[in-house]
Order: structure tokens, then C-alpha cells, then sequence
């Protein structure tokens, strides 16, 4: 069955719930067009009301690219309805859950876009503190701009002459002067904005205490220096030590990457010669390693040079490319951050798995070389004086009598003819060759 609210909006489906309402797709049978319905929770009971109607004032009087447009206010069933125009698109929230992190312009550009909508907010007669800055309540369009939804925490304000009767916001995200009770000025919503940048880059949830935001380059040492200075200059504790207005923030957001190019450079430049250490280790491993390496060099002094290259990697990556602090914040669960230490033995054991496939390819080629050489090796016997046999050996001097019997197995002979010289090389080089005799097996006619 269908629900049609004050007879004229049809319920699609609902696309948010937060804790003051519901926020439902609707059809305006009337004009055949689609809106957004927020639906009020406990409509009757004390404030909500007036919660309500203040959201529906300070939407009225808006007109802004990046804001909502109010159409209607209703009350259905005791319940308070609000009819805003229908934003197509995802909320940041949902896209950090699909991406995890948003890449560091297309973060600074949307914290730029803020930066504007905040900025006419704080503009207006009289000024309106957005005061719950979160992903959940800004909303991405298909065209990648950005708008900001939800004004139920919004606060109309003399920025000190009035103080809030009551504390509103989101931990984490909302400035601590929100909770105590205390005048709250435009710096409010400059450390909001600090915290929503800080989860685009991270891609981590604040938790329930803004003391455990950790600097942005903990995560990621790609991401700019002086982003991690403006992030931490949004959020500082007192309201005085923040960025005094948007348009100071956003000229900080727009300038960022100015100040930081030499850094990136001589990063990118640290971490080019890391990256040729460990090439060259890996090139030093494996080449000699196709070519064939001699026996009496495997596995020392072979290794040598390669583990030399491998360690001064390492110690290279250990004083230039590692942080200070040496704990990588990972992720975050019921506020709780959990440290995963860098496994520095990572690349040993890497290069202990190129050494040991290079090793078996290594005694494999050499195993087949040897079989390839059984194959064509021609069996030479030697024999004294009496007939005796004697063991041949490289290198090896002997001192037969009178003359010495060399025999050629003829079974041993690898083709069906063969031409024969014996060769000989003498103390001083000089050598000497016989005549060349040519073999053949008998009953090969």
C-alpha cells in the first residue's frame, strides 16, 4: 500500500536515518517531481517542535549552490515533515566506505567547496554556525560537486553575545568548546572542517576523542607536510589558535601545495635511490645466477656482494624513508586505534625467496649442463706399463715408466665415427697435437 504524506507526496523509499529524523525519498504527485522528506522523530515531545521549525527558518532564508532549497512544512500524525529539495548522489560517508580514502586534491578541492558554503553561512544576518560538519551530512552529486544537508544542529548566533543553552554535534568531529556549554564562534566549524579532511585523507574515523587524530603523514608519507599543518592548526583545542574564518582556511587549502613541491621532490628523489638499491641487490642475484656460477664461489663469496646491496637498502630506507615514530596507524575500531608495526624483515625475506629460486634454477640449469655433457664426453681410460688402471684426475702429475696406454672404450664412443687427436700442452705452454686418426665402429657398413 501505498503512503502518500499531507495528500500530495508519494514515499519512495527511505535513503537516511540519523537521530533527529528519517529523510525519504518522495514523488510530488503534483508538480511530478521528486523531493526529500524529513520526517521528525517524537515530533511532540519538548524542543523537537522547535527544533524543527528553526531548521525549516534557516533553510528559507538560504540560497547557495552548495545548500538544499526548502519546498513545504507539514505536520503528518503528529509528527513534523520537512520538504527540501531531493539531492541526487552519495554522501561522503558512503564513499569513504567504498574507497576508504579520497586522494589528496580532489579532498583539498571539496574541503575548498566547504570553505565557500561555510563562509556564506558565517556571512549572513544573522550568522549561522553549521556546528555538525561530518561525511555523514555532506552529500556528493553525480557531477562531483559537493552540498551540505542537514541543519538540524545549525546555530543563529551573535558569535558571543548569545551562549547555547544545549550541547549538540558529533564526537569527533564537533569542536570541544560544543560540549561545555560555552559561546561558540565561527572557529567552531573551522575544526570541523579539519576533521573531515583529516578522515578524507585517512580514511579513519576520529572516534569519541579528537586527541587521538594522529598526523596525516603517520598514514601516508606521500601526503603533503603542510597539509598535515593545516589539519593540525583546524583543530586545535583553543578556539583562538584555529583559523579565524574560511576565507583564511581555504587560502591556506589553495596555497598548500606551493610550500611543499621541494619536499614531494626530494621525497620522490629518497625514494628513487632506495629503489635502485634494491634493484641493483636483485640484478646482483640473479644474473650470475643465469650465466652459471662457478662451484667453488657458491654460495660465498657470491652472496657477498648481493647481501651487501640488500643491507645498505635497508639501512638506507631505516635513515631517510621511515618517520620518526615508528608505529604505522592502520585502522580503527570502537574508537580504539590499534598499531601495527612496519616488518622491516619484509624485504629479507623476499630477497631470501629470490635467492633460494634463483639457487634451485641455478642447480637445475647445472644439473642439465652436466647431463648435456655426460652426453658428449668422450671415455678416456689410462693404463701403465703392466696394465694396471689409473685414476685420472685434473691436475694431477704422474710418472709412468717407459710409456703410457691410453684406452677408448669403444662402446663408450658417442657416434659411429669419430676423429681423434690427442692434444697436449707442455710446462711452458708450447703444445703438442698428433696426428688425427679416425675411428669407426665395427659393422657400421
Amino acid at each position: 500500500m501505498k503512503t502518500i504524506l499531507c495528500n500530495k507526496y508519494e514515499v519512495l523509499k527511505p535513503v537516511a536515518e540519523g537521530g533527529m529524523g528519517t529523510v525519504y525519498l518522495v514523488k510530488d504527485l503534483h508538480l511530478n517531481t521528486l523531493a526529500a522528506v524529513k520526517v521528525c522523530k517524537n515530533s511532540r515531545e519538548k524542543g523537537r517542535w522547535e527544533n524543527a521549525r528553526k531548521e525549516m527558518g534557516v533553510l528559507k532564508r538560504l540560497s547557495h549552490p552548495a545548500l538544499p532549497r526548502v519546498i513545504d512544512f507539514f505536520e503528518e500524525k503528529g509528527k513534523v515533515c520537512l520538504v527540501m529539495e531531493y539531492v541526487d548522489g552519495i554522501t561522503l560517508e558512503q564513499y569513504l566506505r567504498k574507497f576508504t580514502r579520497v586522494e589528496e586534491k580532489k579532498a583539498v578541492q571539496w574541503a575548498v567547496e566547504l570553505t565557500e558554503v561555510l563562509e556564506y553561512l558565517h556571512g549572513i544576518n544573522p550568522p549561522i554556525i553549521y556546528r555538525d560538519l561530518k561525511p555523514a551530512n555532506i552529500m556528493i552529486q553525480p557531477d562531483g560537486k559537493i552540498k551540505l544537508i542537514d541543519f538540524g544542529a545549525a546555530l543563529v548566533t551573535g558569535f558571543g553575545k548569545d551562549r547555547e543553552r544545549f550541547a549538540t554535534g558529533t564526537p569527533g568531529y564537533s569542536a570541544p568548546e560544543q560540549w561545555e556549554n560555552g559561546a561558540i564562534g565561527k572557529e567552531a566549524d573551522v575544526y570541523g572542517l579539519g576533521a573531515v579532511l583529516h578522515e578524507m585523507l585517512t580514511g579513519i574515523h576520529p572516534g569519541r576523542n579528537g586527541e587521538e587524530r594522529r598526523p596525516v603523514r603517520e598514514y601516508d608519507k606521500s601526503l603533503s607536510l603542510r597539509m598535515d599543518k593545516i589539519i593540525s592548526q583546524c583543530t586545535r583545542v583553543r578556539p583562538g589558535e584555529r583559523y579565524r574564518n574560511m576565507a583564511q582556511l581555504r587560502s591556506a587549502l589553495l596555497h598548500y601545495d606551493r610550500a611543499d613541491r621541494a619536499g614531494r621532490l626530494l621525497f620522490a628523489v629518497k625514494k628513487g635511490i632506495g629503489l635502485a638499491l634494491w634493484a641493483s641487490a636483485l640484478l646482483k642475484l640473479t644474473v650470475p645466477l643465469v650465466n652459471g656460477v662457478e662451484k667453488g664461489r657458491f654460495p660465498f663469496p657470491f652472496l657477498s656482494g648481493p647481501l651487501l646491496l640488500a643491507g645498505l637498502a635497508l639501512l638506507y630506507r631505516r635513515l631517510f624513508l621511515s618517520g620518526r615514530d615508528k608505529r604505522i596507524l592502520r585502522r580503527q575500531e570502537k574508537s580504539i586505534f590499534l598499531t601495527e608495526k612496519k616488518f622491516q624483515g619484509i624485504y629479507v625475506a623476499g630477497l631470501l625467496l629470490a635467492f633460494l629460486m634463483g639457487t634451485a634454477a641455478q642447480q637445475s640449469f647445472m644439473g642439465l649442463s652436466a647431463l648435456a655433457a655426460l652426453q658428449d664426453t668422450l671415455w678416456v681410460e689410462m693404463r701403465d706399463t703392466e696394465g694396471r688402471k689409473l685414476l685420472v684426475r685434473e691436475g694431477t702429475y704422474y710418472q709412468p715408466g717407459e710409456r703410457m696406454r691410453l684406452e677408448i672404450p669403444m662402446e663408450r664412443i658417442p657416434e659411429k665415427r669419430l676423429s681423434l687427436q690427442l692434444v697436449a700442452q707442455g710446462q711452458a705452454g708450447k703444445v703438442y697435437a698428433s696426428r688425427v686418426f679416425l675411428l669407426e665402429q665395427k659393422g657400421t657398413h
